[in-house]
């Protein structure tokens, strides 16, 4: 019902339906979000509904947010924003992370833009965590007034946000309609909710009794029946057009309204308000028309920009009595858009072109002051083209690529064109912007147009590799070549410009791993002859050599990756997926350093998640499944791996790692035909799209399926097949594929020694990214290969050599199969004990891994040793070996060292020992062996 205390007249209807939409919101906290619209022509009353629906919400309980946009604030970055999120509290900002605060500081002017941008979700994401820091503790409510003038950075920003809001809030907006000059073209479902289900309400005209009442209550007029009813005829039941009329009339006469009086009926309501405006002072007049031209009007901003500043507190009071402008702290709004809209259409050209020209004069905000310097002036100007271009630099630092591609795009068009450098230069800075927009055409056709009168030579290096850029995105990488060559020529003696060539080209180049070294390598040695290198070009190319290192063979770099990290950190940020810390994580896995990986990797996901890069999601979850593969925790990757496909679902971006990693893994826990299932499916889609290194990684995964179940000659044949696409893609490190043990495995079980031979001797000459990995690999193939030749004595010393190598690999299904294999041979040796002290911790760590295939191999070998197994209640040899290494305070990694085993298999014959003796901490275990050596005889 009408609230009787509200000056509202003739609203019960709309009213009670915005506070039914107002009281679901609690409820709504745990459904999804929703919007209402309220919609109408100007002046129709829909502000009104709208500010009741806001004051109705905070009594209510909920916590409200609102902005109130204008036709000018459509042109300013983040303006509906900073309304939204004037005076946050502290406490709220508190809970974001620091790139997401600092990046939404930057965004709303709360603090100093920096040298460095944002990433280009970061200000989405961190208006996502204040929502949901805002919504937790209370129902919360966006009101939004004037909807289609919400600048396009805020629109998209919220959309962001609002899609992504697990916990439900509602959004009050209004909407102009009509055919008005001023109604924006915004008039879909999606553009006016923000992308959020909802429902119109259309705001009509009031009753000859509400029009009654409304013009009594705010002109303190009475007018006659027959008046009021030719008032309603002829202004549709506006209050606002009814209002404006009602001052002209009362303007006119000072007695009583006449009923024969001729009605003010002009066909647009904006000259009403024109000739209201008119009848202001000139101070007035100006404040208003200066208040209109600022893009964040204030007390402080009007006393330094009006024509009089000496009257401001005076001319403020005047337009504060007449219901013009309203004042919210320091901050200065028109009661209605449409009066800052007249206020500034009425000025003339030269009017308007003198009010800028003073208001540049006023402002230090390159944003706000390149926009006062282009309207106020016309044609080409170096000044204002300067300026531009210096609003685009300020724009893009607050995150705000949208209005940065503006800002450039106006600066080319204001440039003399006899200043042809600087033309040039700001076309290729644009097309960078529109490129990262997702504008590649455009942004093509732009550098393209740069390049055409230009003399070959350095000045165009930057033009031709952001083509290459383009066209590798958009045609592949043997287009992008070409560009890279061609600028390479005219790159000439220029350090800087040959670097950059160099760099795109160990980008891009599907190349050797020896020529990509090489182009990195070069880049960095003309980089350090820079005296300031570019820090992203440096990044790149230290990551490149690092990287291609690695692939060569040679030691993993970490000097080189901190250089590369430190130069990436002043640099602008990168996505996710080419940062130094994702090729880190990578090639610490490769160099068998999994905690290290996984740390950087662990890294990358929380910076994605904070920064909203959630395309790189997929292959940050592939990578870390496949470390969890390596170090034995199978369920662990396998939820990585759910992770994976679920972000895959939402971005629709796949990642190879993801599928490698789902194969490997149910392969490990015995699930044989599920694993030949992915990795097939993914193999002949791999091959469809020419993907040889994901190929590769395809048929590593089907290879060792079928070792698993001993079906060794195919095993055999996707391993070598393998290998034999790493070394055509220069890939000559067996740590990063780590399937020649499998290889020569399958190759010795089928009699092919020779070729098992082979491989074994490249692991041997491996000194590069994990050398104790190689080592231990390679002495266990070396055992392999001496028992197939009946050389069993030396093939047990081999596998002796492995196990103790293996202690620091960090792999126990390595060393469990490790262990499997020698006690084969202890068993054909005749050495029963030892096979059996072999075989039963293998077993058991198959057990632990949830490796049953392996664990049924392990079994059966200890039944082939025949006789009784020892008492489940007595300890093994090794187990007591352990038992008394742990007793006397040795720590795990200790008695690892001591054994020759790894730190996760001391742990789990701690478990067993602990479980056979009823015991449950080391405290009790050193206890039970004093107390066993005391009643020794």
């Amino acid at each position: 019902m009408l609230d009787p205390n509200a000056a509202i007249y003739g609203r019960e209807r709309e009213l009670d339906l915005v506070s039914d939409f107002i009281g679901a919101a609690h409820a709504r906290r745990t459904a999804p979000s929703a919007a209402l619209v309220l919609e109408g022509p100007v002046g129709i009353g829909k502000t009104t509904i709208w500010s009741e629906a806001t004051s109705r919400a905070a009594l209510a309980g909920v916590t409200v947010r609102s902005c109130r946009c204008s036709a000018s604030d459509s042109a300013w970055a983040f303006s509906g924003l900073g309304d939204l999120f004037d005076a946050m509290p502290e406490t709220v900002l508190a809970e974001l992370p620091n790139v997401q605060r600092d990046a939404l500081g930057a965004a709303l002017l709360l603090e100093a833009t920096t040298a460095i941008a944002p990433g280009d979700r970061v200000v989405a994401v961190a208006v996502l965590g204040v929502l949901r820091v805002l919504a937790r503790s209370a129902p919360l409510l966006l009101a939004i007034d004037d909807i289609q003038w919400l600048d396009s950075t805020s629109r998209t920003v919220l959309t962001y946000a609002l899609r992504r809001l697990e916990v439900g809030l509602a959004v009050v907006a209004s909407r102009r309609t009509g055919d008005d000059s001023e109604s924006e073209h915004r008039a879909d479902d999606g553009e006016s909710f923000l992308g959020l289900p909802g429902a119109r309400l259309t705001v009509g005209p009031v009753s000859v009794g509400a029009l009654q009442e409304i013009v009594r209550s705010k002109l303190s007029m009475r007018l006659s029946r027959p008046t009021l009813t030719r008032l309603h005829r002829a202004t549709g039941g506006n209050p606002m057009v009814s209002l404006e009329m009602s001052r002209a009339l009362r303007h006119r006469s000072t007695d009583t309204i006449l009923i024969d009086d001729p009605l003010p009926v002009p066909s647009d309501v904006r000259l009403l308000v024109a000739d209201r405006l008119n009848r202001l002072s000139d101070a007035a007049r100006d404040l208003l028309v200066v208040c209109a031209a600022l893009a964040h009007p204030s007390i402080d901003a009007l006393a330094t920009a009006v024509a009089a500043p000496a009257r401001v507190t005076e001319t403020l009071t005047e337009v504060i009595e007449l219901g013009l402008i309203e004042i919210d702290g320091r901050r200065v709004r028109f009661a209605h858009p449409l009066m800052a809209s007249v206020a500034y259409a009425d000025l003339s050209d030269a009017a308007r072109a003198r009010l800028h020209g003073r208001l540049a004069e006023v402002t230090s905000d390159p944003e706000e002051r390149a926009r006062h310097l282009a309207l106020a002036t016309s044609g080409r100007d170096a000044v204002v083209a300067d300026a531009l271009e210096l609003a685009a630099e300020h724009a893009r630092r607050r995150g705000s690529r949208d209005a940065a591609a503006e800002y450039a795009e106006l600066s080319i068009g204001r440039t003399p064109f006899e200043c042809a450098d600087d033309h040039r230069r700001r076309r290729v800075v644009a097309a960078g912007y529109l490129f990262h927009l997702g504008y590649p055409d455009r942004a093509r056709a732009m550098v393209v147009e740069s390049q055409v009168d230009a003399r070959p030579g350095p000045e165009r290096v930057r033009g031709l590799l952001l083509l290459a850029t383009i066209d590798f995105w958009t045609s592949g990488s043997a287009a992008a070549v070409r560009w890279c060559e061609q600028a390479m020529q005219e790159a000439g003696s220029d350090p800087e410009s040959a670097a950059r060539c160099h760099a795109t080209l160990a980008d891009f180049a599907p190349y050797s791993a020896v020529a990509l070294l090489g182009h990195a390598r070069t880049a960095v040695e003309l980089l350090d002859a820079v005296a300031d290198p570019p820090p992203d070009v440096l990044a790149s190319a230290l990551k490149n050599v690092a990287y291609h290192d690695l692939r060569l063979g040679n030691a993993l770099s970490l000097p080189l990756l901190e250089r590369a990290a430190a130069a990436e950190a002043r640099s602008d940020p990168v996505p996710i997926t080419e940062r130094v810390g994702m090729c880190s994580g990578m090639l610490l896995r490769f160099a068998g350093q999994l905690s290290a990986a996984r740390v950087c990797l662990t890294q990358m996901l929380q910076s994605a998640r904070d920064e909203g890069d959630e395309s790189a999601l997929p292959n940050i979850f592939g990578h870390l499944a496949l470390l969890e593969c390596w170090a034995g925790d199978y369920r662990l990757a396998l939820q990585h791996v759910g992770d994976g496909l679920d972000s895959t679902a939402r971005t629709g971006i796949s990642s190879p790692s993801v599928t490698a990693a789902h194969s490997l893994a149910e392969a490990h826990l015995g699930h044989v035909d599920q694993a030949r299932e992915i990795a097939q499916a993914a193999l002949r889609y791999d091959e469809s799209q020419g993907e040889a290194a994901d190929v590769a990684c395809d048929l590593r995964s089907i290879g060792f399926t079928e070792l698993s179940v001993g079906a060794h000659e195919p095993a055999a044949e996707h391993f070598l097949r393998a290998m034999s696409i790493a070394a055509d893609l220069g890939v000559s490190e067996p740590a990063i594929l780590r399937i020649h043990a499998d290889a020569v495995e399958a190759l010795v079980a089928l009699g092919r020694l020779a070729e098992a031979e082979h491989l074994t001797e490249q692991l041997d000459t491996v000194s590069g990214a994990d050398a104790a990995w190689s080592n231990a690999m390679a002495q266990r193939c070396r055992g392999l290969l001496l028992a197939a030749d009946g050389e069993l004595s030396a093939a047990a010393d081999a596998f002796a050599g492995s196990l103790r190598a293996q202690a620091t690999v960090g792999m126990p299904f390595e060393d469990a199969r490790t262990r499997l294999l020698f006690g084969r041979v202890l068993r054909r040796l005749g050495r029963r004990t030892e096979a059996r002290d072999m075989l039963e911790p293998a077993a058991a760590a198959f057990d632990d891994l949830n490796t049953p295939l392996y664990g049924q191999q392990a079994r059966a070998e200890l039944d082939r040793l025949g006789g009784r197994g020892p008492n489940p209640l007595t300890l093994t040899a090794t187990e007591m070996r352990v038992a008394e290494l742990v007793g006397t305070g040795r720590t795990n990694q200790e008695a690892a060292a001591t054994l020759f085993i790894s730190v996760r298999t001391v742990e789990s014959h701690l478990g067993r020992i602990y479980r056979k003796l009823g015991l449950r901490s080391r405290t009790e275990l050193a206890a039970k062996l004093s107390t066993d050596a005391g009643t020794q005889p």
